[in-house]
């Protein structure tokens, strides 16, 4: 599902929640309020929800230094952007979409101009299903795929190589 859908049904919950907090007693001063917080849920709101999530942001501090970070810039200075597929957490432990959302969050602050992509992909224990990886790519819209220059893979695992050679015949 789309970051703008995502941020359309968290809107529409926290609107349903207000009005289910009021009464149909307070009408007048819930019609305010409501309207009050239709104008404070913006996206940015929306996007520091997710960041901080249930968990107090445990979650965005791992993927920000241990999944995907800036390592420095490449010898055309690109900003060098490390993916670590090694170490993806469980998929019983976190929330693959949050996790999905917080990766795109990250590549946003690339995404403006050229960079380079460094992944990591031996050694992983937890590797995402099929499914997911179509969700993901399908997320990325062109303005995360059009200034990726490079991308490097480093001691790919037999999963890596399959994953790239089908997905290097579907994606020109």
């Amino acid at each position: 599902m789309a970051l703008e859908e995502q941020y359309r049904q968290w809107r529409r919950k926290a609107i349903e929640e207000y009005a289910s907090a009021y009464g149909a007693g307070q009408e007048r001063a819930s019609g305010e309020g409501l309207r009050a917080l239709e104008r404070r849920l913006t996206y940015a709101d929306f996007r520091a929800a997710v960041m901080q999530g249930n968990d107090g942001g445990r979650l965005l501090d791992y993927v920000n230094t241990q999944v995907i970070f800036q390592a420095g810039v490449d010898f055309e200075s690109k900003p060098m952007v490390v993916f670590c597929a090694c170490k993806l957490p469980s998929a019983q432990s976190v929330d693959y979409e949050r996790l999905l959302n917080l990766i795109i969050f990250r590549l946003d602050e690339f995404v403006e101009s050229d960079y380079t992509v460094v992944l990591f992909a031996s050694g992983a224990q937890h590797t995402p299903g099929w499914g997911w990886l179509t969700r993901a790519y399908r997320r990325l819209d062109r303005r995360y795929r059009k200034n990726v220059k490079n991308v490097y893979v480093v001691h790919p695992s037999m999963w890596a190589r399959l994953l790239f050679q089908v997905l290097g015949k579907v994606v020109r």
